[in-house]
């Protein structure tokens, strides 16, 4: 069976190699010249740590792990709050880990075998009909498939071109969020220092192994239409939120106009009834997007992923089967998380309208700084662990 895999990120590479061990041929499109290296820090949690031991990469990832070392959290005007472990800032607990995208996306590739790449290419047209789905490419010649997989994340082309819009099944979170490297001029050593406050986060950071560190800024903002072309416009809205925060943010702020990574988005959910229309699927972001207020949006690809290629080998060559069952063992775990960054997301944007809890915060970040970071944290940490862990996955046979 011949099945094509829109996107070489976490979700595409993850079924490519499932599809692979269960005697499919997976081709992969990505609109980029070669696989994407580098990239922000994610996370791999609860039960996603299982389908990396399935893949026997779980060692491989863990030895290029960020190996952060701790993180010190200050106030606008640099006053230290707190100081905690890599983990704890982390939100991760027993064996979590976090690795840098590019990190992953090549570890999985390297095990690969007689997967087809098509790099500096995307789809431009599909059709279906009962036997195939024919694909229009930008630069290759048209081909045909016998399944079609949308793993091309947040803005996916494959969900735009067979369900519509995407302004069909987008929520946005009243959040923004930018990432881009920067010198790094403070010498981090596996660490990283954030101002933090209800609505307002700036960070900045460097990994293990890493040359410059990354500067990380998310913030709540009335709903903004912005054009993901212009960088200029996206910068411009970052500098006027923070123009009033001292500590680090000037220097950062001034390090973006030179950087060449900036990487622009609104924090959003992609909801929808249905994830596949005749032979085609979405995976990942792509279909069901939990944003990244939810720490959750790899492991919701790598189990994702695990699931529609091990119900396709079960059903197969009965893709309405398996995507059917595809969906009944994964949309409760979907929903699990999509709440969890709805309600990150909310305790961001208290500080939007005057409340008990914003009135909490200012006084126990003046009298007891250090105390209320890390109840907000423990906080945390028991809803993502919650949310990791609220799947049990099958055993496919080889």
């Amino acid at each position: 069976m011949r099945v094509l895999i829109s996107g070489a990120g976490v979700a595409g590479l993850a079924v490519a190699y499932w599809l692979e061990q269960y005697g499919f041929q997976p081709t992969i499109v990505e609109r980029a010249d070669a696989l994407r290296t580098g990239g922000y820090k994610i996370d791999v949690r609860g039960k996603a740590l299982d389908v990396l031991r399935r893949m026997e990469i779980y060692d491989e990832v863990k030895a290029s792990s960020t190996d952060m070392q701790g993180a010190t959290i200050v106030d606008r005007d640099g006053k230290v709050i707190a100081e905690m472990s890599g983990d704890a800032f982390g939100l991760r607990e027993g064996d979590d880990l976090e690795i840098v995208r590019g990190d992953l996306c090549q570890i999985m590739k390297n095990k690969l075998k007689n997967v087809e790449f098509l790099f500096g290419d995307s789809i431009r047209a599909i059709s279906q009909n009962s036997n195939d789905v024919a694909v229009e490419f930008e630069k290759n010649q048209p081909r045909s498939f016998d399944l079609v997989i949308g793993a091309d994340g947040l803005h996916s082309q494959v969900r735009r071109h067979v369900f519509g819009d995407e302004a069909l099944f987008a929520r946005h979170l009243g959040l923004y969020l930018c990432v881009y490297s920067v010198p790094n001029y403070l010498n981090l050593d596996r660490w990283e220092m954030e101002y933090t406050d209800l609505g307002k986060i700036a960070n900045i950071w460097s990994s293990k192994g890493g040359k410059d560190a990354k500067a990380c800024f998310g913030f709540t903002a009335p709903e903004y239409t912005f054009d993901p072309r212009n960088i200029a416009s996206q910068q411009q809205l970052v500098k006027m939120v923070y123009k009033d925060i001292g500590w680090q943010v000037p220097r950062l702020l001034q390090e973006m106009d030179k950087t060449t990574d900036f990487y622009f988005d609104a924090a959003t959910l992609i909801c929808m009834d249905h994830w596949s229309k005749n032979r085609v699927v979405l995976l990942g972001d792509a279909g069901y997007c939990a944003s990244p207020m939810s720490g959750q949006g790899t492991s919701l690809a790598l189990i994702g992923a695990y699931l529609l290629a091990g119900e396709q080998a079960l059903a197969s060559p009965n893709h309405q089967r398996a995507f059917s069952e595809y969906e009944r063992n994964l949309r409760p775990f979907v929903k699990a998380n999509q709440a969890l960054g709805i309600k990150s997301a909310n305790l961001m944007r208290t500080r939007e309208k005057k409340s008990f809890l914003l009135w909490l915060h200012n006084l126990m970040i003046k009298f007891a700084p250090g105390w209320w970071v890390a109840f907000f944290t423990n906080r945390a940490k028991a809803r993502i662990a919650r949310a990791a862990n609220a799947i049990t996955l099958p055993a496919y046979p080889r």
